[in-house]
């Protein structure tokens, strides 16, 4: 078995194919791109240049092994100089998934109505042989990259979020929660752990059932679909609750939308992995419990200027369900290990977050 350093593997012959072969799928793609360039070369320049050719293509793939996307650079060759136009280029594994996608696409791009400053980058080509889905370029920085204040970022977040789930509110099935839940405890092989876990989370099931947080969700709301238009140029007490915001948030990655979920289910997968990072290290969340109510401020800030008469805690009489969603993705992660055979429950690692889950289930994440 041969074991390559990261850098050793990206100069591996599997890694350089790989690499060529994107390299010449982009060009074709940017072949067919010949209009869009133009355009913007002329909102840029305020000349149209008549000829373009293809001079060079870079990418960057960024996202998980579910969801990878490219940042891609065409750089071009005109009559009136060299240009430069960015891109986010995504890739479907399959048909199903390509054609979700757009459609996806037309029902979240309404949020950029709802709330000034919350941007969902345009489609500007779709290419169905390759299955590939080419989004204007955004400049910016992700989640983790910016230096905006601590706080401000996770309002920026739930107010992204906000404009996403909209006003609208209504009770849903739980049926789908309940299933879910079930089947991952019974992956654990351990009915007095099964039983202890069902009953913790019992109270959390009661709000859901009681809720008016259904609506429609981004189904993969990380922070590596967030991108920030740029830094803060003024103090944060000037600009925290300002409306339109002046700084763009970008939110990419539409592919899991789905209709008649909990609201709180986009929150806990936000929260879900910095928490378990913030537990293995400290052995607590009580950062993640700061940038949880930061985050709520501001979808309640969103809320407000999208003339709701509620917030968010008035949809959940029995208290908000984040810790409920957060505990199923770290069940569904112990689930997924075991089931995979990765690890087994009494791993240092499989019980370090099962003790993480009787926590959240104890000490709530929001009061």
């Amino acid at each position: 078995m041969s074991f390559l350093s990261e850098k050793e593997e990206s100069f591996s012959p599997d890694s350089v194919r790989k690499k060529q072969k994107l390299k010449t799928i982009l060009t074709i793609i940017g072949e067919s791109l010949d209009s869009y360039f133009k355009s913007q070369i002329f909102e840029t320049t305020g000349e149209l240049p008549s000829l373009i050719s293809i001079k060079e293509v870079n990418s960057i793939e960024k996202g998980t092994s579910k969801s990878k996307v490219h940042f891609v650079t065409y750089y071009l060759n005109t009559d009136i100089g060299e240009q430069s136009i960015n891109l986010v280029v995504k890739f479907s594994a399959d048909e199903i998934r390509y054609n979700k996608e757009i459609k996806n696409y037309e029902i979240i791009s309404k949020a950029t109505e709802r709330f000034p400053g919350i941007y969902i980058p345009k489609i500007v080509y779709k290419s169905h042989p390759n299955r590939s889905i080419i989004y204007e370029g955004i400049m910016g920085k992700s989640f983790r990259e910016t230096n905006l204040d601590k706080n401000f970022k996770y309002q920026l977040a739930g107010q992204t979020l906000a404009a996403i789930h909209g006003t609208e509110t209504d009770k849903f099935v739980t049926e789908p929660y309940k299933k879910l839940i079930l089947y991952l405890l019974s992956t654990l092989k351990d009915s007095d752990l099964e039983g202890e876990i069902l009953e913790s989370m019992l109270p959390s099931f009661r709000s859901l059932e009681k809720s008016l947080g259904s609506t429609l969700i981004h189904g993969d709301f990380h922070q590596g679909n967030l991108l920030f238009s740029s830094e803060a140029t003024a103090p944060v007490s000037e600009i925290i609750e300002e409306f339109p915001p002046r700084i763009k948030v970008y939110i990419i990655d539409p592919e899991f939308v789905m209709p008649g979920r909990d609201r709180a289910e986009d929150i806990g997968t936000f929260f879900a992995k910095p928490l378990i990072k913030e537990f293995q290290k400290y052995g607590t969340f009580d950062e993640t419990k700061k940038d949880i109510s930061a985050f709520i401020k501001g979808y309640d800030f969103a809320l407000s200027k999208m003339e709701s008469n509620y917030t968010l805690q008035d949809l959940y009489s029995g208290g908000i369900t984040i810790d409920f969603h957060v505990s199923s993705y770290i069940l569904y992660d112990i689930s997924e290990k075991i089931e995979n055979k990765k690890s087994k429950l009494e791993d240092e690692d499989m019980q370090d977050k099962i003790n993480l889950l009787r926590k959240i289930l104890t000490d709530k994440l929001v009061e």
